[in-house]
C-alpha cells in the first residue's frame, strides 16, 4: 500500500513554490493549504490509495499533514517556526482528545463558570463551546495569526467565527446541553453566599 503523499506527489509538488513565497503571511498561507485540498478532494482516486479517513474529514490534521510535506522545502528559519507551530498544535490536539476521552460530563464540569456574575446574561452554545473546548480554540487562533503582535487582535474575532463554524455537530450539540443545564441551574450556591 503506498502512501497518500505519493500518490499526490503531483499536486502538493505544484503549490510548494506559492506556500514557501507566502512566508510571514499566514492567512495566505492557509487558503494555499486550503486549495491543496481541495485539489486533493478532486482527484481521489477510487481504486488506489486515498486519504487516510480522519484527513478526510477533519481540517486541523489535513492542513497540518501537508505542512508536514511542504516543511523541508522552506527556508531553515520558516521551518523552524512552521516546526514549533505544529507541535504546539499537536500537544494541543493531544489533550483536547485526551479530554474528550473524559466523556462529557466531565469537560461540562471543568468549563463550568465558578462567579455568580456569568451568570447575568443566558449562556449561549456559541460562548460555551469557547469555554469547553478553549485550548481547541485558542490553538486555531494561535495558527492563524501572530498572537505576539498586539495589531492583530482585531483579527481574533473573525478567526473565532471561523472557528466556530468548523466545530462538529456533536460538539454543538454537547454545548447546547450544556447552555440549558448552566441557564437552568444558575451560579452554584457557594458563589451566593458571599
Amino acid at each position: 500500500m503506498s502512501d497518500w503523499k505519493g500518490v499526490y506527489s503531483e499536486i502538493l509538488s505544484s503549490y510548494v513554490g506559492r506556500y514557501k513565497e507566502a512566508r510571514g503571511n499566514s492567512q495566505l498561507r492557509n487558503e494555499i493549504l486550503a486549495e491543496v485540498k481541495l485539489e486533493i478532494l478532486k482527484h481521489e482516486p477510487e481504486d488506489s490509495v486515498g486519504l487516510p479517513p480522519h484527513l478526510r474529514v477533519v481540517k486541523h490534521p489535513f492542513h497540518q499533514a501537508i505542512q508536514r510535506v511542504f516543511l523541508p522545502h522552506l527556508d531553515p528559519e520558516d521551518q523552524d517556526d512552521k516546526i514549533a507551530i505544529i507541535q504546539h498544535i499537536l500537544a494541543v490536539t493531544r489533550k483536547s482528545w485526551a479530554e474528550s476521552c473524559e466523556g462529557e460530563d466531565a469537560r461540562e464540569e471543568k468549563a463550568c463558570p465558578t462567579k455568580a456574575g456569568d451568570y447575568k446574561k443566558a449562556f449561549m452554545a456559541f460562548t460555551v463551546v469557547q469555554r469547553i473546548f478553549k485550548e481547541e480554540m485558542d490553538a486555531y487562533d494561535r495558527e492563524r495569526r501572530n498572537t505576539k503582535d498586539p495589531k492583530t487582535i482585531g483579527q481574533r474575532n473573525r478567526i473565532i467565527q471561523q472557528w466556530w463554524e468548523s466545530v462538529s455537530d456533536e460538539r454543538k450539540a454537547e454545548a447546547g446541553r450544556a447552555v440549558e443545564k448552566w441557564n437552568k441551574l444558575g451560579a452554584p450556591k457557594e458563589t451566593h453566599d458571599s
